[in-house]
């Protein structure tokens, strides 16, 4: 079969980490290694144009400037630099994500072109106002307006993917009018599987051999964090815990502030990003991973955990819910509510084996949502794509 050109527009990419980028990058990578040629552009670290070597995808970045109080980039003066990329890849499908700079210039130079487009969505407007700190007061009034925006950005592309059945049905609810097909981000079920505790790991960043809760992933305001660690001393008062927090961000500075007031630290290790062949080991470490973040499409990090056989704790918000099984893989509870998160980790802790049988629950829900099967789904409809853009209606089962 065929080979295809598959460009990827992407406003926030390494070395910013987040789901968007993260899941995007793996669908890359899985096509490139199916035989397609597959680019990315994406913002550069400084004020000027420029390629990065990469055996596996090519790699353009567009000159961009810094986000006044953020610590991410976006492309400046996208529109020639992006034409010229497109002009010299001619690509056979774009792919587009978030409707910043350089994606718009992408859609632009794109239907110029007669190339077809796919959106993927795989965030929500609380990941620009939480991470725009002047946008915060305005977050009520600006939430259904950004729901307009990006609704009136993918009804530009041919097609559109939602992550899960509740991406798709947000979008519908704010007026997307494009066929929707639903693909789940994936996990790749080699790298996260369940494993013996890592003791070398454990040994290298601390962690005590007690019962322990994780969480992993970026530490910036909508996520929620201070409902996680306000969680905490409930579960003390009760058993005997450690627990571990996994990555970085805007929040770090303040959560570990906050963790020292409450006189916490020798319950709490803050770890950072890990490096790739660490992390798919940290969540041997964990009995229940815990999420308390109200805004998630699908998250990653809660499917990595679930592939790796651990028991989940969630809020009961965004798409959440259709990764926890309530009392078969883990619980769910209120949104913001840290007394009930505690109340959910210790129904689990205090069950001897309640914590193993639950993961491997989580591992059977992570075995739908295989990276492979993913990106066999996403080959397919790019292929559709191509053969009639602007008729494609054949929706897909969530992968």
């Amino acid at each position: 079969m065929q080979a295809m050109r598959i460009l990827y527009a992407l406003d926030s990419y390494r070395p910013n980490i987040d789901g968007v980028g993260i899941s995007i990058e793996r669908q890359a990578l899985g096509l490139a290694r199916k035989g397609h040629e597959v680019a990315i552009l994406a913002p550069s670290q400084r004020f000027a144009n420029y390629e990065e070597s990469n055996p596996h995808i090519r790699v353009c970045r567009v000159r961009s400037i810094r986000v006044l109080l953020a610590r991410w980039r976006l492309a400046a003066l996208p529109a020639r630099p992006t034409e010229s990329f497109v002009d010299e890849v001619c690509p056979d499908v774009v792919v587009l994500s978030l409707p910043f700079p350089l994606n718009r210039a992408a859609l632009t130079a794109s239907r110029n072109r007669g190339i077809p487009t796919v959106g993927i969505t795989g965030t929500m407007p609380e990941w620009l106002i939480y991470n725009l700190p002047f946008l915060r007061p305005f977050a009520r009034a600006l939430n259904s307006r950004l729901w307009r925006l990006i609704v009136a950005f993918y009804n530009k592309c041919d097609a559109v993917v939602a992550v899960t059945p509740t991406a798709m049905s947000l979008l519908r609810e704010h007026g997307l009018e494009r066929p929707v097909h639903v693909i789940s981000n994936g996990v790749d079920l080699r790298q996260f599987k369940p494993r013996p505790r890592d003791e070398k790991l454990a040994r290298a960043m601390g962690i005590p051999r007690k019962p322990t809760v994780l969480y992993a992933g970026r530490l910036d305001s909508e996520k929620c964090m201070d409902v996680w660690i306000r969680a905490i001393p409930d579960v003390l008062k009760e058993l005997d815990a450690h627990f571990v927090v996994v990555g970085d961000g805007s929040e770090k500075e303040r959560l570990v502030t906050m963790v020292g007031k409450m006189g916490l630290e020798r319950h709490v290790t803050f770890v950072g990003f890990l490096k790739a062949a660490d992390y798919c080991h940290v969540y041997s470490l964990a009995d229940i991973f815990a999420i308390s973040s109200p805004a998630e499409l699908q998250s990653i990090v809660t499917l990595e955990a679930a592939a790796s056989g651990v028991a989940i704790v969630a809020a009961n918000a965004g798409a959440l819910p259709e990764l926890v099984q309530e009392g078969s893989n883990g619980f769910l509870f209120p949104e913001g509510e840290s007394a009930a998160m505690a109340n959910r980790i210790l129904a689990i802790l205090s069950e001897p084996g309640r914590a193993h049988r639950m993961g491997r629950e989580s591992r059977a829900i992570a075995q739908r949502h295989d990276l492979e099967r993913s990106i066999v789904k996403y080959e397919a409809l790019y292929r559709g794509i191509l053969d009639n853009p602007r008729q494609s209606s054949r929706r897909w089962e969530a992968a």
